[in-house]
């Protein structure tokens, strides 16, 4: 009997030991790749992770694995000392302390274990801070302080700032209120009940077993669904697991917004279309229960409620497929229940729109670099295609000198400063400043018209464009013999005298992939075999160089998508290729950061239409 009660000991005390082994693991930050499943750029809800701990992570290291498990009251206590230290040094305070910054060095300290959080760790940094010490100083000898810091302004880092409110004056006018803090959002509307409890990771069975990567809110079916912050829309539509879905992406692009089971029938809010901005607290569409079916606009799904989720994205490798970042966003959403938008019914379309005005000020990002100089940039990049005389057969793609001009008048007398691709890449891998208020104006295709309309107004304006050429439709105008800008692509020899002028950035749109005849552009082909398709990009890239090498004496640094199309393959082949940057066909607003070779690919751009203009764009995208 003795023999048999120590055996038992023994194992309990093995038990023991592996169960106490496995939590001191869980505490470190994970990385890995997670386990594929089908259809996952559809459905975030469809990957099953496995985790590996990075013992050897160094900053500059990209972050493949975020545990958050911040309480909400501690969130709350460090938001309330950053808003309070703003209101008491009014808009520039002697010591502004930053919330996220306070609870990665209490990360830090803690071993990411907020369980050992003491009201006293918290009280005490701030009036270490206030006094003069700096937060480097305070957190040079805490090895992860810098991977909390970037795991939690990733999720965090578009909640609390500046914004603005309509309010009324004594006499009843409208007027604007500046404030700060908590500008983000409860995803459902004030005055609509839910039910909710941490249900991240519970196992989902329908299609296969997974686990559940989101949030559930139980609401009735028809209650608002809500932005949680500014965002633009990058997915919309059908999935056989999420329903009708739509998902936002951060103007920073470090936070991917997944909402699902929207409702049957009429899911999304007037006007909602992929490419559009959607500022905090506005209505995107309805909660209900459709998906769980292959049969779009089902309702399969039991109960109503929202599904809402946050991807966070360190690297776009990491935006669709096996390495995808989802959080525990349970106590961030007790955290906006702080902030719920109110909304009002139209009676007579039955649409909720929100009932407060609201305003962000124009896209700022946090600077962290020394000196003078910022470590960051907000860069908008217009893109445009030909430019023609005459208004017959114009199109979304053509637009009139007159406009060109229009357009180059208001950058210029509204302080903006064009930029080539050097300058960027400068910014990026040196730090060399860039001037104030960037801009990159594209001009795809190398229509002979761009030079003949729009080299001269570059000029008079004392700007600078990015030409993209097709190496191909050089040669077609080239054998043709004719620059008319009616029609003309620019030839061989009009681009060596464009290059040696200056005004012109010449870079990369292929040599003969700006087509749909075999493949999408320079996608892989379905069933193609990778070193194949390597082998393929590589000789159109070295075909190309090698021309504008002999002609130019340049090869081109940036590599702009022929018609948008890419993927993580193409991005790979690029990078080995050469390339220092990628210019996509996304809409939105690119942030380069110094240090960060990263940040120059897959640069976002806004079509520049014939119904439009750099004006409005701006205003819709700056802000």
């Amino acid at each position: 009997m003795a023999r048999l009660f120590l055996s038992k000991r023994v194992c309990l005390a093995l038990i023991a030991a592996v169960i106490l082994l496995a939590a001191l693991l869980f505490l470190l930050p994970f990385g890995g790749d997670p386990d594929s499943g089908e259809d996952q750029d559809d459905d975030p809800e469809n990957t099953e992770p496995s985790h590996e701990v990075p013992l050897a992570w160094q900053p500059g290291d990209v972050i493949k694995w975020v545990d958050f498990d911040i309480p909400c009251g501690v969130m709350e206590k460090a938001l309330k000392l950053d808003v309070a230290s703003r209101a008491a040094g009014g808009s520039e305070p002697a010591v502004a302390l930053d919330w996220v910054e306070m609870l990665s060095w209490l990360a830090a300290k803690y071993g990411g274990e907020f369980s050992r959080f003491r009201e006293k760790d918290l009280s005490e940094l701030a009036d270490k801070l206030r006094s003069g010490t700096s937060m480097e100083s305070l957190a040079a000898d805490m090895k992860l302080y810098p991977y909390y810091l970037e795991c939690y302004f990733a999720a965090l880092g578009g909640l609390v700032g500046p914004y603005r409110v309509e309010a009324q004056t004594d006499d009843g006018q409208a007027a604007w209120e500046e404030k700060y803090g908590l500008k983000a959002f409860s995803p459902l509307a004030d005055g609509f009940p839910f039910d909710h409890y941490d249900d991240f990771g519970d196992s989902r069975s329908y299609g296969y077993k997974r686990r559940h990567l989101g949030h559930d809110m139980m609401a009735q079916v028809g209650t608002p669904i809500i932005a949680v912050e500014t965002a633009v829309v990058e997915e919309l539509g059908w999935n056989r697991y999420g329903g009708w879905r739509v998902g936002l992406r951060s103007l920073d692009n470090k936070r991917y917004y997944y909402y699902a089971h929207m409702r049957q029938n009429r899911p999304y809010s007037e006007g909602l279309e992929k490419g559009k901005l959607v500022y905090a607290g506005e209505v995107i569409g309805y909660v209900g229960r459709t998906g769980y079916s292959d049969k779009e606009n089902v309702n399969g799904v039991k109960q109503s409620h929202l599904h809402w989720g946050m991807q966070l994205i360190f690297d776009e490798s990491q935006k669709n497929g096996a390495n995808e970042i989802w959080i525990d966003v349970y106590e961030i959403t007790k955290l906006l229940q702080r902030n719920k938008s109110k909304t009002i019914r139209d009676p007579q379309t039955k649409e909720h729109m929100r009932a407060v005005p609201f305003d962000e000020p124009p896209l700022k990002v946090r600077h962290t670099g020394g000196g003078d100089r910022p470590d960051q940039v907000a860069l908008p990049v217009i893109m445009y295609h030909s430019v023609l005389k005459s208004r017959a057969g114009q199109n979304q793609y053509i637009i009139s000198p007159e406009q060109l001009e229009a357009d180059l008048r208001y950058l210029h007398d509204n302080g903006w400063h064009t930029v080539v691709m050097d300058d960027l890449v400068h910014f990026v891998e040196e730090g060399k400043p860039l001037p104030d208020k960037p801009i990159l104006l594209t001009f795809d295709d190398g229509y002979y018209n761009n030079i003949y309309y729009g080299e001269p107004l570059l000029k008079s304006y004392d700007m600078r464009g990015v030409m993209a050429v097709v190496g191909a439709f050089i040669d077609k105008s080239t054998a043709e013999g004719v620059q008319d800008p009616n029609f003309s692509y620019v030839s061989w020899d009009t681009l060596k005298e464009v290059a040696e002028r200056g005004i012109f950035d010449i870079q990369s749109h292929s040599y003969n992939m700006h087509t749909h005849a075999g493949r999408q552009g320079c996608l892989r082909r379905p069933g193609e075999e990778l070193e194949s398709y390597r082998n393929c990009f590589l000789k159109d890239h070295a075909k190309l160089c090698d021309k504008l090498s002999e002609l130019i004496s340049q090869v081109p640094t940036a590599f702009i998508y022929p018609f948008g199309a890419m993927s993580i393959d193409s991005e790979k082949v690029i990078k080995e290729a050469g390339f220092k940057a990628s210019l996509s066909c996304e809409s939105g607003v690119s942030i380069l950061t110094v240090g960060d070779p990263e940040s120059l690919f897959r640069l976002k751009r806004v079509l520049r239409a014939e119904n439009d203009s750099v004006q409005r764009l701006l205003d819709k995208w700056m802000k």
